[in-house]
């Protein structure tokens, strides 16, 4: 999971808690990957849950990339394989007024779907050809923020839908979920661009 945080306004955000007794639905959805901003492979959580706060086939970290500190940006990675055979490495890149994130996922049985949990406004959704990559998807909203997707697997789906998040303990309000997937392994790459 990862979070974007500029000037004290949470850009990508999880869905936060809701409740810890509720029906199961709304513990799985909150507690799980789809309240994350990751990769969930085959419509599964990457550890199962097992009771209300225990979860098994805890993940181990694979391929660290440290912490590297530059003039031009700050970057790291690390990736894991589940005891599904489904493997995701992220190597994240941030500089002034950009996020670039690489997810290459691999090892899943039908499709692999990112998430990324946006904040609340109006957001469009927009196709864009670029001459070396071919087909991206663009995310805009009013406010400058935009996100550029890419994949090198065919893109099946590329979807604004509703989400929800819990700001506050039993409380949960709509929110805006870029949701795009992929059925082969590959590379997906996202660009968060904002106003520096």
């Amino acid at each position: 999971h990862l979070d974007l945080w500029v000037a004290g306004h949470a850009c990508l955000r999880d869905a936060g808690t809701y409740s810890y007794n509720t029906e199961p639905l709304w513990i799985g959805y909150f507690g799980g990957v789809a309240g994350h901003n990751t990769v969930q492979f085959d419509d599964r959580d990457q550890m199962p849950r097992l009771s209300r706060f225990l979860l098994g086939d805890w993940l181990r970290t694979e391929r660290l990339e440290p912490l590297q500190v530059t003039t031009a940006d700050v970057r790291a990675g690390a990736g894991y394989r589940d005891a599904a055979g489904a493997s995701h490495h992220r190597r994240v890149e941030l500089g002034d007024g950009v996020l670039c994130v690489h997810d290459r996922v691999q090892g899943f049985a039908r499709r692999a779907v990112l998430r990324w949990r946006l904040a609340p406004g109006d957001w469009r959704l927009e196709n864009a050809t670029h001459a070396e990559t071919g087909l991206a998807h663009r995310v805009v909203n009013a406010n400058g923020h935009a996100l550029t997707l890419r994949s090198s697997a065919p893109i099946t789906r590329c979807e604004i839908v509703q989400g929800w998040e819990s700001l506050y303990y039993l409380e949960k309000t709509p929110v805006p979920v870029l949701e795009l997937e992929i059925t082969r392994p590959g590379t997906l790459t996202t660009e968060y661009h904002w106003a520096a």
